[in-house]
């Protein structure tokens, strides 16, 4: 090691695979992650200019193969690296598909003022024109920023910095693809330099020593009827969250009697709805209104969509099983 790159910051560089790792099978033309975790690293030009990076292979695999437990294990290594004197940051390759969700997950759990970057790839390692080296290199660039630290766990991707509690994948093969939707961005990677326009208000970190991985998500749809309320409570779920229609909470009557099968099982109920922006609210009643749900025990889960709803709920059901201190918890985190 040269005295330069002595003074360089570290950064922790956890990966998992996903389009960023990925090139397509010789045998089957499929894309599947096949570069390892420092051949991503050694491919990307700067990066070793501007850190020393310490790589961290946690798995190689596309994004939707992790589970919340293999998450949850991801965000207490990423804890335990950021405690470290010596990193400055850290950073997350991932697919993109479970972007939205590890990355909230990890600012729901990892106590650190440092920065935690999770970042990808909309196109894979073997194209000429791949995102994915500009996308890690911006990512180390946030991580290592002093600008960056208290924003919690951001995902970075196409020069932009979102909130993990807002982000979204927007599009299916876009670049700019992740979005914070009405809420907007952080700030963006401009060329070197780190530009950070806004602070997270709304972010929670809770000291959770595990996670209660068995919620199950129920989206809802015209006709939607109890079924799989039944099949989640004979498969034992801990929680539910329902996705119901746009709006601001409306079911399906069908499926009220799901709901209050599951507030006699003792299970509880969020409740998100399909509209990503906005917020839902008791304003309607007719029997499968908000309104008319709150009363029988049903969370609401304010602006958060359902995805990061059930990641919040699984979080909380890892400190209490009370359902008012899961709503009270809920009104703090998405009001």
């Amino acid at each position: 090691m040269t005295a330069d790159n002595a003074a360089l910051p570290t950064v922790v560089v956890f990966t998992t695979g996903g389009t960023i790792a990925s090139r397509p099978d010789p045998v089957t033309g499929g894309v599947r992650p096949s570069v390892s975790g420092a051949e991503l690293v050694a491919g990307v030009p700067g990066l070793a200019e501007i850190a020393r990076v310490e790589v961290v292979s946690v798995a190689n695999v596309l994004g939707p193969a992790l589970g919340p437990g293999d998450l949850f294990d991801l965000a207490r290594q990423a804890s335990r690296a950021l405690a470290r004197d010596d990193v400055a940051g850290a950073v997350v390759t991932a697919g993109t598909g479970i972007i939205e969700e590890g990355s909230y997950l990890c600012d729901l759990l990892v106590q650190s003022d440092k920065p935690l970057v999770w970042t990808g790839a909309q196109f894979s390692a073997d194209m000429w024109d791949t995102d994915g080296p500009r996308n890690l290199l911006n990512a180390v660039r946030v991580a290592i920023s002093p600008d960056a630290r208290g924003l919690g766990t951001v995902v970075c991707f196409n020069q932009e910095i979102n909130a993990a509690r807002d982000v979204v994948k927007l599009h299916k093969t876009n670049l700019s693809t992740f979005t914070s939707l009405d809420l907007g961005i952080l700030g963006r990677v401009d060329e070197d330099r780190v530009v950070i326009a806004r602070r997270p208000a709304l972010r929670k970190i809770y000291a959770a020593t595990k996670i209660e991985t068995n919620v199950d998500l129920i989206k809802l749809v015209a006709g939607s009827d109890d079924r799989f309320f039944k099949a989640s409570l004979d498969a034992g779920a801990a929680g539910i969250v329902v996705e119901a229609f746009p709006g601001v909470g409306i079911i399906a009557p069908g499926a009220l009697s799901g709901i209050t099968a599951a507030r006699d099982c003792g299970v509880p109920v969020v409740l998100a709805t399909r509209s990503p922006e906005g917020r839902t609210a008791p304003k309607y009643g007719g029997g499968i209104g908000a309104r008319d749900l709150v009363p029988l025990g049903v969370i609401l889960a304010g602006d958060l969509a359902a995805v990061k709803a059930r990641i919040l709920l699984m979080v909380l059901l890892g400190l209490t099983r009370d359902n008012a201190k899961l709503r009270e918890f809920f009104a703090e985190a998405a009001p």
